[in-house]
């Protein structure tokens, strides 16, 4: 099995460290061991580069005065390029430009010096080598106020600030997800000489609506203790992301429980789409239910103990009865117009999972007592 040397500098960053445990899960990479001191010391970087296969280079700076931020990426390109030539070793260089390169700003004009560094060394020396062109990237790991507009605005929302838009931009973005997927690929697919890499933007988002569904995420978990909908990979990522900046304290989300004499009941998940989660404790020999609904589609899990559910259609005498064991977990259906209960057969507490597809409201319950 060939295995790829892999060299990634600033691989303590927010891109760098998502790559280095994106190839850390395969046995075809082994990434080298870097640290950002390196680039002070010549013979330790000299070493580096030459035991490398692969550099991604990611080492750069996009924020500090325009004139250093101009400067500075310049020259990491031109040190990575001089240390890669004394070590003697000619490695495949991924070289991550940006799309301010399209804009008149330090930055851009920096990176895009950078690409034509490279581009020379590539030729010169007939190595492959890819400038790639990265849109917006977002994701956990990221820093606020620095790396990205998502970064700064979920740090905010989660820590009781109010987010101001300066400016109600079109943003084309990626999920750090997709960008290091993209990175791997071509690692393992490199070039004829040297190319220029546009990766592809898989969101295209004003800002205004990223903080609006920020807020909306803010709502759910904090003032109704609720999971919101997702209803793309975009909203899934950005909600995923958003999780990270909280404070550790606020992932603990603690639950009423409430108890009578027959056990208790907690309601776990409320999704904003989807329902909600329950389940209940019973103490031997009792029995709950004896409803029915006429809207409500609802599910048993016994996940401890033994039961007896039992069910009949409204208006028919006919009884069904499963036997469910948490030792043999089953769900079972509850169908509209079917009356229904679950007692504790068995000599231990019972422990019920249910799924509903709406919350309680005790206004519109849509439960109607009935004896099975």
């Amino acid at each position: 099995m060939n295995i790829l040397k892999v060299g990634i500098t600033g691989m303590s960053g927010f891109v760098g460290s998502h790559l280095r445990n994106r190839l850390a899960r395969e046995e075809t990479f082994q990434v080298l061991p870097y640290e950002d001191s390196f680039y002070e010391n010549p013979g330790i970087f000299i070493d580096f580069v030459q035991k490398a296969d692969v550099i991604v280079h990611l080492a750069g700076v996009n924020r500090h005065e325009p004139e250093i931020v101009y400067r500075k990426n310049i020259e990491l390109m031109k040190h990575l390029l001089q240390f890669v030539d004394a070590s003697g070793n000619k490695p495949y260089i991924l070289f991550s430009s940006s799309t301010q390169i399209e804009r008149d700003n330090e930055y851009g004009r920096g990176k895009k010096q950078a690409m034509e560094l490279l581009e020379e060394w590539s030729v010169k020396n007939k190595i492959p080598a890819v400038s790639m062109v990265i849109p917006n990237v977002f994701g956990d790991g990221g820093k606020p106020f620095y790396n990205s507009v998502v970064a700064t605005f979920c740090h905010q929302i989660t820590h009781g600030q109010q987010p101001e838009i300066q400016i109600d931009s079109q943003m084309t973005m990626i999920y750090i997800n997709d960008l290091v997927e993209d990175i791997c690929r071509l690692i393992n697919n490199p070039p004829n000489g040297y190319h220029v890499e546009y990766i592809k933007p898989r969101v295209n988002a004003k800002v205004s609506e990223i903080l609006a569904l920020l807020n909306k995420f803010k709502d759910s978990y904090f003032n109704r203790g609720m999971i919101s909908a997702v209803e793309s990979d975009f909203q899934r990522d950005l909600y995923n992301t958003f999780i990270t900046y909280m404070d550790t304290a606020d992932w603990e989300r603690h639950l009423k429980r409430n108890t009578d004499e027959r056990g208790s009941f907690v309601e776990v998940f409320k999704f904003e789409k989807g329902g909600q989660v329950s389940f209940s404790t019973t103490k031997p020999g009792i029995t709950r239910g004896n409803h029915y609904h006429i809207r409500k589609n609802e599910k048993f899990c016994v996940v401890s103990g033994q039961a007896s559910i039992k069910l009949r259609r409204i208006g028919t005498d006919q009884v069904i009865e499963y036997r469910v064991s948490g030792d043999n977990p089953s769900w079972i259906e509850m169908p509209i117009y079917y009356t229904h209960n679950i007692t504790n057969v068995g000599d231990t507490e019972l422990v019920t999972l249910f799924w509903i597809n709406e919350h309680f409201n005790p206004d519109d319950p849509d439960t109607f007592f009935e004896k099975v």
